[in-house]
Formats: C-alpha cells, structure tokens, sequence
C-alpha cells in the first residue's frame, strides 16, 4: 500500500507543477504515510503481527508509524477486526464499528499521535488474550487514521477518513478443527443452439470457513451423469483467504455438458493452509451434491424428425412397389367352359341308354 501512495502522491505533484508553479507551492502535497511492524529499535522485516498465545497470556510488541510527506500529521490509532469481503479481499470494519474479537484484545497507551515530517514513530501496544477466548485464528489489523475535510457532490463538507493498516495473525493455542465447508444452489442447464454440441451448466456457489483456522484452497465441480457416465471435472475458482467464520460466494460455469435426463454435480474443495506453519498439515476436502434434471429434447427433437423421415420413405417406396406395371400388352380373354348333358334325374340307367342311341344313330 505504501508504494502506491508514494506513487499517487509523486503524480499529484507532477500534475501541479505543470499546471501552475504558483499553486503547487500554495497547496501541500497529500500526507502520506506507512504502517509496519517495529520493534522499539526500529522496523524487524516482519509483514505482520504474527503471535501464538495461551489465553490469559499478554505480549507487548511495536508498530512503526512512518511520515513520509513534507509536514506534521495526526493520526488516530487503534485496531480492528478483520473480515473476508465478497470478492474475497482481506478487510477490516468500518472505522465506527467496534471489534469484538482480537481488534478489541489491543490496546495503546494513546489513540492519536503525532509524526513529524518524514520520520517515524515506533509506538508500543499490549495484545491480551482473554481466558475464555476460543482455540484457534483471530486475525484484525492496526489503523493509523488521517480525518480530511471535503466536499462531497452536493457541496456539502463532508469528514473523510483515510487510513493505513497492518494485519495481526493470532493464534490462540488448543485444539484446531479446520475446515472449508461448499454449498451450491440455482443450478441451470443451458442448451447449444447446435443439438450435435453440447451444452453449459451455471450454478452459485458458496464456501463457509466452518472450522477456527484461516484457509485458501482450490473449488472443484465434478458433473456426471447416470451411472457415472461422461464424467466431467474442473476447477471453478481458486479461493483466496478465508477467515474463521467468513464465507467466499460466487457463480461459476461449466462448459462442455451433454443433457443426459439428470447430471449429478458434486462441488468438492480442496483447502490448503493460509499461514506457513500449517504447511505440512493435512486438511481433508469436503464436498456438496445436487443433482440437475436436463432433458435432451434438442436431440430428441432431431431423432423424431429422422425417424419421421424414414416412415415417409418406407410409405412412399411401398406404393411404387404395389403399383403394377404398363407392359404395353391387352390381358387375355377368359375362354367359356364346354357345356355338359346331364340328366335331371339322375338315373345311371337312363343316361347309358340316351348314350346307346346316339351310338346307334
């Protein structure tokens, strides 16, 4: 944060210089200034407040309060507690909130000091952990605050408060449960204008820090079908770091998804440790299951045109099969059958004499 305000500031005085030698003589340039562990010799290298304490126990340690610019500033100090914002950057309350957690553990012999131009103050605090505090990470910040007037859009005076802060790590010893625990909910299946491609899932997804140590990790979705069929997996999102109790939310999407009737989606993560020392620690993933209905009526819909189209060739083929054929020729004329005497009668006797005679004639 330093360098970007050293940055900002070097830019303010260029823009002034070049727009008028007179005002940039008359207008200050914006104080700037820096927070940074200390020890009462000075700075230690430390990023951090890193500290691991039985409850009950105090530590006094320093914060060095640096004034880079060219005048006296006032700062108000004090510490805070630390939250996970939603998109998942490291925060602390508003400066009218009061810390309930190890922002209140802190305290200074005085709220406001002031640093003469460009030098630095290397300020004492005491952090002590209560006895009934839980086991586990508590993690806030200390604030060196600068209240500015200004004039907000309506040109009313306005009070604003720019501040600069270190994080505080605390670790109060005992047992340590981590864990990440997904969600995932409003799970929908989009389908490719193509029925030969396949289609998309989107969902929201969810990951609370359950346990009491800070974490990051890795959010898997694993989508299938019935039977496990045409598993699909990939990696949505990389976690960033997750307070006890915070949770990190989002949406993802997942491409390359055939409608099987029901897709099975299982949202697994894979929490690593967020400070240095839990490194060799094994955290064991956890994992959320749903399902989603996606009926494949793109492609059922081309299946019945083809097989539409099939009963209309087979219907057509079969009448040009019965149709008989113009060989060019008449049919012949059926032939009448002789005519035969009988007699009516039915008498054998006088039929032999009826045929004696015509011999005899």
């Amino acid at each position: 944060m330093r360098p970007t305000l050293i940055t900002a500031a070097a830019a303010l005085a260029v823009l002034f210089v070049a727009a008028s030698p007179a005002a940039a003589q008359e207008e200050p340039a914006p104080a700037t200034w820096g927070v940074n562990p200390s020890s009462q010799d000075g700075p230690d290298g430390r990023a951090a407040f890193d500290h691991t304490l039985d409850p009950g126990e105090t530590v006094i340690d320093f914060v060095g309060v640096s004034n880079f610019g060219t005048e006296p500033i006032i700062l108000r100090l004090y510490a805070s507690d630390a939250f996970t914002s939603e998109s998942g950057a490291f925060d602390l309350l508003p400066a009218g909130q009061e810390p309930v957690d190890v922002g209140s553990w802190i305290g200074f012999n005085q709220s406001t000091i002031t640093v003469e131009a460009r030098t630095r103050l290397d300020v004492p605090f005491a952090l002590t952990v209560p006895t009934e505090a839980t086991p586990g990470d508590h993690v806030g910040g200390i604030v060196a605050a600068l209240a500015e007037e200004s004039t907000d859009a309506s040109g009313d005076d306005i009070l604003v408060e720019r501040r600069v802060g270190a994080r505080v790590h605390l670790r109060v010893s005992g047992e340590l449960e981590p864990e990440l625990d997904p969600g995932l909910s409003h799970l929908t299946y989009h389908y490719d204008w193509n029925p030969a491609a396949p289609g998309s899932m989107t969902f929201d997804y969810e990951v609370e820090n359950t346990g009491n140590v800070r974490l990051r990790g890795e959010l898997i979705a694993r989508v299938k079908g019935p039977w496990g069929l045409l598993e699909h997996e990939t990696v949505i999102a990389e976690l960033p770091q997750i307070l006890p109790g915070d949770r990190f939310e989002g949406t993802a999407e997942v491409d390359g998804l055939w409608p099987l009737a029901r897709l099975d989606v299982e949202l697994l993560v894979r929490p690593e440790a967020a400070d240095l020392a839990d490194a060799e620690s094994r955290i064991p993933s956890s994992g959320h299951e749903e399902h989603l209905w996606a009926p494949p009526w793109p492609q059922a819909a081309v299946l019945a045109a083809l097989v539409l189209l099939v009963l209309i060739w087979v219907k057509t083929r079969r009448r040009r099969t019965a149709r008989p054929e113009d060989t060019g020729r008449s049919a012949a004329a059926p032939t009448d059958p002789e005519p035969t005497t009988s007699d009516p009668t039915g008498d054998p006797a006088a039929s032999e004499a009826e045929a004696s005679k015509e011999t005899s004639a």
